[in-house]
């Protein structure tokens, strides 16, 4: 009777979590650890629009409908600075890839995608161990490089850390954060504020 009391208990609590994160999410702040870097003799155009085709590493082409989603998702954040996609004749080619790395605090669990081992999805959930909400970190790294020589013009990775599991909602919004100082970059790095709300998202100044 007890051990079922007990059960019973820890399942209202993680339902009283999932209320309270559902009724945060109309509007949340994304904060991000940022770090860019531009080279200084890169032949940067003196506005955009900038003009890129994405470029696939070989584990990506493998996971072709992730990636394909991943690249969906990048284009209108991308276009917010200037980044237009052409296949055709491209300035710069795009390298992006992404780590979701959900963590467990009672009982660590990781599950990677991007950065370390590969899978056939983009997301694994981990079954909740005890009453401690798990906290989700995502990691989004971008590398531009000139079309024409393959010279790296511009290179960023940013960091977030919260409870939100919804990544079609927040990888957007650390891929903006990413791309904040760009095209001038910031190497000293810093944390960069995201709105986002169902309205959609805005960086603080």
């Amino acid at each position: 009777m007890r051990l079922l009391c007990g059960r019973r208990a820890a399942s209202l609590c993680l339902l009283l979590v999932s209320l309270a994160l559902a009724g945060c999410a109309t509007h949340r702040v994304i904060d991000s650890s940022v770090r860019s870097f531009a080279t200084a003799t890169a032949d940067m155009p003196p506005a955009g629009p900038f003009s890129f085709r994405f470029e696939r590493l070989p584990s990506q082409q493998a996971e072709a409908q992730t990636q394909d989603w991943l690249e969906n998702m990048a284009l209108p954040v991308l276009a917010q600075k200037g980044l237009v996609p052409d296949a055709q004749a491209p300035r710069f080619t795009l390298e992006l890839r992404v780590a979701v790395d959900a963590i467990n605090q009672t009982s660590p669990f990781h599950a990677y995608w991007g950065f370390g081992s590969m899978g056939s999805d983009l997301w694994a959930q981990p079954a909740p161990m005890g009453l401690q909400a798990p906290r989700y970190r995502y990691a989004v790294h971008l590398l531009l490089r000139d079309a024409a020589n393959k010279s790296v013009v511009f290179e960023s990775t940013a960091t977030h850390e919260g409870p939100w599991s919804d990544r079609a909602a927040v990888l957007p919004a650390v891929l903006l954060a990413a791309v904040q100082d760009f095209p001038q970059g910031g190497d000293k790095g810093r944390q960069v504020l995201i709105d986002l709300s169902p309205g959609g998202m805005q960086p603080r100044p």
